[in-house]
């Protein structure tokens, strides 16, 4: 993949970015097996033509700075290891970020936002699978947890509002999975992706491209705040004079903004090969 630097950012950051010493190895790693075989596929086949902005990995870059700060403070546990284990003809490999031994508690530490306090489905399936590689190589994991670290945490926010994190840090236990049951997801996501790499079209899902559902939202005639947000026509029912019903279309989020693929994607693009389209850059 190609790199740009629209916004002139300063060589080091450019730098810090291009050179990310990160390599999964194995045939597949658990970020890539829970998320869309269509657009791994795609990446893979269009990764010399694909540029992407250096801004697109800020996220990424500040989440490797905190991991490489809770290093140092390491003392009852192991940091920072990558396991691999065969399964479904493929090897599969997964990096976790922090295992307590006294605990028995499997740790991934996430930059995230104060409006993604989870649990996100794909946080529990991301740790139930490092959770079954950790088994699989002689560790003994009894406890899933997400270490949320809000970047954009409000101490201003918190006194307006009572729901909102007290503390930029939080603790989020995540659901243990039967460790069958993980298998079984496990080799069904490896079957999928063999099919993609075999040449079948795998379409996204609606979760898959962020689907933010058509909505209908009843606003007072002459305003732009909706009184009341409805999924469906019906469910409005009949509007009150002085009211008026405005539909907000679905949107596919990921594709529209953020998926570096979407230009050759033929779910996305309409076309058979989703090759019309060679020069964007994301």
């Amino acid at each position: 993949m190609n790199r740009s630097n629209l916004h002139g950012l300063p060589d080091a950051i450019v730098n810090a970015v291009i050179n990310d010493p990160y390599s999964g190895g194995g045939d597949i790693s658990v970020t890539k097996l829970i998320d869309s075989p269509q657009r791994r596929v795609l990446r893979k086949k269009y990764d010399d033509v694909i540029v992407e902005d250096i801004t697109r990995s800020f996220f990424s870059l500040l989440g490797q700075g905190v991991h490489a700060i809770l290093e140092r403070s390491e003392k009852e546990g192991i940091v920072e290891q990558r396991l691999f284990a065969d399964i479904g003809g493929w090897k599969l490999s997964g990096a976790f970020d922090r295992l307590d031994l006294r605990e028995k508690s499997l740790d991934d530490y996430k930059v995230t936002s104060v409006y993604n306090t989870g649990p996100k489905p794909e946080w529990e399936r991301q740790l139930n699978i490092l959770r079954w590689l950790a088994v699989k190589n002689g560790y003994d994991v009894a406890k899933l947890r997400i270490i949320a670290l809000y970047r954009d945490w409000s101490e201003s926010a918190k006194e307006r509002k009572a729901d909102y994190p007290q503390v930029p840090i939080a603790a989020i236990d995540i659901p243990v999975w039967d460790i069958q049951e993980t298998e079984r997801y496990i080799e069904e996501r490896i079957a999928l992706h063999q099919r993609a790499e075999a040449g079948e079209q795998i379409d996204c899902t609606d979760e898959d491209r962020w689907y933010s559902q058509t909505t209908y939202a009843l606003k007072k005639k002459g305003l732009k705040r909706a009184v009341k947000i409805y999924t469906s026509k019906e469910d409005a029912g009949d509007i009150p004079e002085g009211m008026v019903l405005e539909e907000r279309k679905g949107t596919f989020r990921r594709c529209e903004k953020y998926c570096e693929v979407a230009p050759f994607c033929p779910q996305w693009t309409g076309s058979n090969d989703g090759e019309e389209v060679s020069d964007a850059e994301w």
